[in-house]
């Protein structure tokens, strides 16, 4: 017999490859990072992104979005190797 998995999430992800930018909300500077969305959700998104991001931390999205909100907090990260992170994101 198969087992199947049951997603538990609220609201439906979409496929949603594109490149964006982000901010961090604890520099002071105006410093503006990459990523690649995976996928996105009226929740949240996914994102791969060379820079080492915490959680719990808050982003601001400076590239446009299918959706309202451009603010984030980090939820999960997974490293994929000493460089390149997979990066859960809320949106807030």
């Amino acid at each position: 017999m198969q087992s199947q998995t049951i997603d538990k999430r609220r609201h439906e992800r979409y496929d949603f490859p594109s490149k964006i930018e982000y901010s961090l909300n604890t520099h002071t500077g105006d410093e503006v990072l990459q990523g690649v969305t995976i996928n996105i959700s009226e929740a949240g998104l996914c994102l791969y992104t060379f820079y080492e991001l915490t959680e719990a931390e808050k982003i601001n999205i400076k590239s446009v979005l299918p959706l309202r909100r451009q603010a984030a907090m980090v939820r999960w990260i997974k490293k994929i190797n000493p460089d390149f992170y997979k990066v859960g994101l809320t949106f807030v």
